[in-house]
């Protein structure tokens, strides 16, 4: 029991991130708090690339999300520019990036365990009670602070962020 209280008052022990989420008649989203990157570094099939942003003062969410076909025998998603938006508070939107226009490769290595290397990009079958998962990249200004995640492809969910 030392150990335990010893862990929490020098903070070794932390919250798991909480997933978000909302349905529509078809598919149920879930989506991360963005997590704010200066560069985005992942390794593909032995080759490292990297995301940067490409206008001053900006900066790179990284959104965990997931899709998943809830009712229907099979949907089809179109994960693209217009799939998804990211709601800045105050209400401007960022479109996804699309990963293989913008990455480039590089020598820097990936983080360990390659986390940002799942991608939800591209067309994708998924029958009933299965799902897709990944991350989608946004440029953002930097400080944001987020409002919500809208999916619009099969149809239009939305998950909002706590304030």
């Amino acid at each position: 029991m030392l150990i335990l209280a010893v862990g929490i008052a020098s903070g070794c022990i932390r919250n798991s991130p909480k997933e978000f989420g909302a349905s529509g008649e078809y598919i149920s989203v879930g989506a991360y708090q963005p997590k704010l990157l200066d560069k985005v570094v992942y390794n593909n099939l032995g080759q490292n690339y990297v995301i940067t942003p490409q206008q001053e003062g900006t900066i790179i969410a990284a959104v965990k999300a997931r899709i998943v076909n809830l009712k229907s025998t099979q949907v089809i998603l179109i994960a693209d520019e217009d799939a998804a938006l990211l709601t800045i508070a105050g209400g401007n939107e960022s479109k996804p990036l699309n990963p293989g226009e913008r990455a480039v490769e590089t020598s820097e290595q990936a983080p360990k365990d390659n986390p940002y290397r799942s991608h939800i990009w591209g067309q994708f079958q998924i029958v009933q009670n299965f799902e897709i998962a990944g991350w989608l990249f946004f440029e953002v200004p930097k400080g944001s602070e987020f409002f919500s995640f809208s999916w619009d492809n099969v149809e239009f969910v939305r998950v909002l962020y706590p304030q």
